[in-house]
């Protein structure tokens, strides 16, 4: 059984710690497992203009696509937790409580009968994740499978900064 993901809640000291998650970036990787990744995030061209326009406006969007590329605007509009991939990213307010969740698509790569198992490394106290289901099982190369992960606190002081670094193991 191989592991889904790991995930490595923690905090980080702002004044300490910069550059925050954007040091970490998208999870820890394995040379020689990258070969074989076993289960992978696809996102389209399309999914990373939505992601764009969650950060920037339209204009910017289309300078950096190249096209005519529109954004939904209002409840239409995607933010950064929504884009299908590895990372986990919310916006927290100092001091109050929050609970994000993320929904995340995979698709089998490896073997056909694979399954995978998320673990949980929690060294804060801050923050809980939890991942539902904890145990993804395929039948069939190319199959995709969605599970959910949730992350929650109970409020963190202003000069901490709560980070939740997802890592695949491929």
């Amino acid at each position: 059984m191989g592991d889904m993901v790991d995930y490595f809640p923690y905090t980080i000291n702002v004044t300490n710690n910069s550059p925050g998650e954007f040091a970490y970036g998208s999870g820890h990787i394995n040379p020689v497992k990258a070969i074989d990744p076993g289960l992978v995030y696809e996102a389209s061209k399309e999914d990373y203009i939505k992601l764009l326009c969650s950060v920037l406006d339209q204009v910017d969007v289309r300078l950096i696509s190249g096209d005519n590329s529109t954004c939904s605007t209002g409840s239409d509009k995607e933010s950064l937790q929504d884009h299908n991939y590895p990372s986990l990213a919310a916006v927290v307010t100092p001091n109050k409580s929050f609970s994000f969740k993320f929904h995340r698509k995979v698709k089998n790569v490896g073997l056909a009968n694979s399954t995978y198992k998320a673990t949980i490394f929690a060294n804060s106290t801050q923050v809980d994740v939890k991942v539902v289901p904890q145990v993804l099982s395929f039948k069939s190369l190319n199959e995709e499978k969605t599970f959910d992960v949730t992350v929650a606190g109970k409020g963190l002081p202003d000069e901490v900064q709560s980070h939740v670094c997802i890592a695949g193991v491929v």
